[in-house]
């Protein structure tokens, strides 16, 4: 039986067509889903601070050990940020399209939005930090690399292992699928000179949720008298320095 070269032709571009799209999924993985921490998940060690952030670091620790920051971020249903969200031990929810990917958390925080379309960061000089910055994305070989800058020192600043995320931070992180997508390994490399002494980094690895889980609403108004009762502020509010 004869074969046209138009048929061959089409079936040489439907064949090129499947492994382009192969290599294109293979370089830039789905990472949709619940991903939770587990006991072995954080891999931290001390960061190396400057002076400055050892007296920052100093002055913040006692305000989490009594529970200030947590008790006052849950009264006024501030943000609690990065790097915070992405420590909790409640699932991360991961959102991925071609444009962005959405990363939600189950306390009070707005989302992560890392723009993964080719974007640049906008003028530092006119966007308004936020306590999860602005994030952009490209992928290396299968590996999400983020950049964020633009962050603020509220919410819940403090970056594992020592120091405080503010307006001078910049956050670089890789995400990389492990053992068949069940993993995901995050490694993230904190950068400020007037905090840290050098760049400081450290790993957490997220474990896959099973198919079925789902997002619980997390709702807070600041305004709920009821609120108002259960989430009393303890003294130290606005008292400690």
């Amino acid at each position: 039986m004869k074969i046209g070269k138009n048929k061959l032709l089409q079936a040489a571009v439907v064949v090129a067509l499947a492994a382009s799209s192969s290599l294109a999924m293979a370089a830039s993985p789905d990472l949709s889903g619940f991903w939770e921490l587990r006991a072995d998940s954080k891999k931290v060690s001390p960061a190396a601070l400057t002076e400055h952030g050892k007296k920052l670091t100093a002055a913040f620790r006692p305000k989490v050990e009594d529970g200030v920051i947590m008790t006052h971020a849950s009264r006024w249903c501030q943000p609690l940020g990065t790097p915070f969200i992405m420590g909790d031990s409640a699932p991360l929810d991961i959102i991925q399209s071609k444009r962005e990917i959405a990363i939600t958390a189950e306390v009070q925080s707005s989302a992560r939005h890392i723009y993964i379309d080719g974007r640049g960061h906008p003028p530092m000089e006119s966007f308004d930090p936020t306590t999860n910055g602005h994030s952009i994305g490209k992928w290396e070989n299968g590996v999400l690399v983020v950049d964020t800058v633009g962050f603020n020192d509220r919410g819940n600043p403090g970056v594992p292992g020592g120091g405080l995320r503010g307006e001078t931070s910049h956050l670089v992180e890789r995400y990389e699928l492990l053992d068949g997508g069940k993993k995901l390994q995050v490694t993230f490399t904190w950068d400020d000179p007037q905090v840290f002494l050098k760049p400081h980094t450290y790993t957490f690895t997220y474990y896959k949720a099973p198919d079925d889980a789902y997002a619980l609403e997390y709702f807070c108004d600041a305004s709920d008298p009821e609120r108002a009762k259960t989430a009393e502020e303890p003294e130290q509010i606005g008292t400690k320095q």
